[in-house]
């Protein structure tokens, strides 16, 4: 991979939906880059279309005009294959839900993304018990994601998006479900990691608070993008 691309580069992004007779702009001509390790943060009030911008930088929603490009690589020339391909090797998701399996271990949970690449499976659950170490969960390998607190399992999705080493991790809402206290946590655990691991992170909150931690703010009105820090 050619390292003068910016990691992540959206531009001239459209999305439209259609509400009966209405056309509701959820991006309109919006752009936005992201460079190797940056911290960025989008902010906006709920129903602004976050989460839809981050569907589509991800790839997992296609809009209905403009480009955006992982690493130099044009998202939607390529075949879905090849694009879940590229996303599994680049990007590392976590969501305001942990949306970990039940039915399996916290360091199961975290290997899946390597087994899904078909890592050797040693290899993967060393991988993915040496990150579990590194968020705090050493002693939580064994534990279903019901044995483990809100925080806990906030932290094991985050250890789950960063265990293929990806250039940039995208969250939406990641302490939207946590109190205060857990929140900060996880949030500088975040922070730690980004300067630990040099990957960059995109975060879409509601938490100004939260936001202003990160180098970048950005906030979506309109269907663009207005730069705040």
């Amino acid at each position: 991979m050619n390292d003068s691309y910016p990691v992540l580069h959206g531009k001239n992004l459209e999305k439209v939906y259609k509400q009966g007779s209405e056309r509701v702009e959820v991006l309109n001509n919006l752009e936005i880059k992201v460079e190797r390790g940056e911290q960025v943060a989008i902010i906006g009030t709920s129903g602004c279309g976050k989460s839809t911008l981050l569907h589509v930088l991800a790839g997992l929603d296609t809009p209905d005009n403009g480009e955006v490009a992982l690493d130099g690589h044009n998202v939607f020339k390529l075949g879905a294959a090849a694009r879940g391909r590229l996303r599994n090797k680049l990007i590392g998701f976590v969501y305001q839900f942990h949306h970990l399996l039940p039915e399996f271990t916290a360091v199961e949970n975290v290997a899946m993304p390597l087994l899904i690449r078909r890592t050797d499976t040693r290899k993967a659950m060393r991988a993915a018990t040496d990150l579990l170490k590194q968020v705090g969960l050493g002693d939580r390998l064994k534990h279903k994601p019901a044995e483990l607190s809100g925080g806990e399992r906030q932290r094991a999705a985050i250890a789950r998006a960063l265990v293929n080493n990806p250039k940039l991790v995208l969250a939406d809402e990641p302490t939207g479900n946590l109190d205060e206290a857990t929140a900060a946590t996880v949030y500088n655990l975040m922070l730690e990691l980004n300067r630990d691991l040099g990957t960059a992170f995109l975060i879409v909150t509601h938490d100004n608070r939260m936001a202003q931690r990160m180098e970048k703010i950005y906030r979506i009105s309109g269907g663009q993008l207005q730069r705040e820090k």
